[in-house]
């Protein structure tokens, strides 16, 4: 494979399925807002093995990570299903990368109290 094929192919790969692109966006957006306003559908409490929709709190500590996971993936596949192809293209292959990296430099600004 030459320099000039392989970019030809990811370039295509990336206007083919446009919704894998702003599913990418969305992800670490969703995620970052479940994380910090502490929103989950659901919360895991591993004392009782067992899964709640509210705060349980004679269970034990919860985990929130699962319902976090879960509502970005369904809140970001939802919106990038709906998005029209034509506007979901208008969109350069760099955002799907420069998103996400912000969005873990925002993570780390936020959880810099556990290192510090």
């Amino acid at each position: 494979m030459t320099p000039s094929t392989s970019s030809v192919s990811s370039v295509s790969s990336s206007t083919r399925h446009p919704s894998v692109q702003i599913f990418s966006i969305l992800f670490g957006i969703v995620y970052l807002t479940c994380f910090y306003m502490d929103w989950a559908p659901f919360r895991y409490y591993p004392d009782a093995s067992a899964f709640y929709l509210s705060v349980h709190r004679e269970a034990g500590p919860a985990i929130l990570w699962y319902g976090w996971v879960t509502a970005a993936t369904v809140v970001s596949a939802a919106i990038a299903f709906a998005v029209p192809r034509r506007l979901a293209e208008r969109l350069g292959p760099a955002w799907a990368w420069i998103v996400p990296v912000v969005t873990v430099i925002g993570i780390l600004i936020y959880e810099k109290r556990w290192f510090v």
